[in-house]
């Protein structure tokens, strides 16, 4: 391996300092079986048996992605600080989204409870009749996980759309010189453009801070979904598939800071792509 140049650590650590954002990454627990309450990929779901259970527009129930329980992991502004935020999906080929309108919550749903009812239990769910990863021929979630959350940094990446416009800038101030082409792929060579990547790259499981695409980001340059409100990544621990998208792809939740404050979670950008 050739040792990396110092203008591609320069530029790296430039990008790093401009773009650091908080957020939380999220960890599969192998081998749990979590409750009904926890936070997990998968499983069962939390749900007020006084409220309409969320379906597609064929009227099939849709099927419990992942929830995050907000009195179990405390997180900061603007995300919730208590009650329990849920994604539902449809179990077809692809996984409820429309690429068309990826606004249109018919094939998902995010719902937000602002509180739980912890008396509610598994049994007493059972009459309503929903369904679960377990066995489904198209689901992302192959095994129900619980998953702990951690405080942590992201950085913007190179499949971002604004980023070619900031590496350029970057560029420009490390060297002083204006690069030809403004993309790391055409200004970096061989060992440096991977390494350079994978010191930005955003994978895996998160809340907030910057999203991470196998192939680009499909939010218009004028789009208000500019808050990365849950991303959900293809995983695998000790060779056992966890959550697959297509060709080891990723899932991404978009909303507005704004809806994100009001906690209205009418209007969410979903979108998922593989190799």
């Amino acid at each position: 391996m050739e040792p990396i140049t110092p203008t591609a650590r320069a530029i790296a650590e430039e990008i790093k300092k401009r773009t650091a954002a908080p957020c939380y990454t999220l960890h599969i627990q192998p081998n749990s079986a979590p409750g009904l309450l926890d936070s997990k990929f998968g499983g069962f779901p939390y749900w007020d048996p006084s409220m309409t259970y969320p379906v597609d527009e064929s009227g099939e129930k849709l099927v419990l992605l992942a929830q995050i329980n907000f009195d179990q992991f405390p997180m900061d502004e603007p995300l919730p600080q208590t009650g329990l935020l849920q994604f539902f999906i449809a179990p077809d080929d692809t996984f409820g989204s429309d690429f068309d309108e990826p606004c249109q919550q018919s094939g998902f749903r995010v719902v937000y409870h602002e509180r739980v009812d912890p008396s509610i239990t598994e049994e007493q769910l059972k009459p309503l009749d929903i369904l679960t990863h377990e066995g489904l021929e198209y689901f992302p979630v192959f095994r129900q996980a619980a998953v702990t959350v951690e405080k942590s940094t992201s950085y913007m990446g190179i499949d971002v759309r604004r980023f070619n416009q900031l590496f350029a800038q970057v560029v420009k101030d490390v060297t002083g010189e204006e690069p030809e082409r403004p993309s790391p792929c055409w200004y970096f060579e061989g060992e440096d453009y991977i390494w350079f990547h994978e010191q930005l790259c955003a994978c895996g499981h998160r809340m907030l801070g910057y999203p991470f695409f196998t192939q680009y980001d499909p939010r218009p340059e004028d789009s208000p979904h500019d808050t990365l409100l849950f991303q959900i990544d293809s995983d695998a621990i000790d060779k056992k598939d966890y959550v697959l998208w297509g060709d080891c792809g990723v899932a991404n939740f978009f909303i507005s800071l704004e809806d994100l404050k009001k906690r209205d979670f009418s209007n969410v950008f979903y979108t998922w792509d593989c190799c």
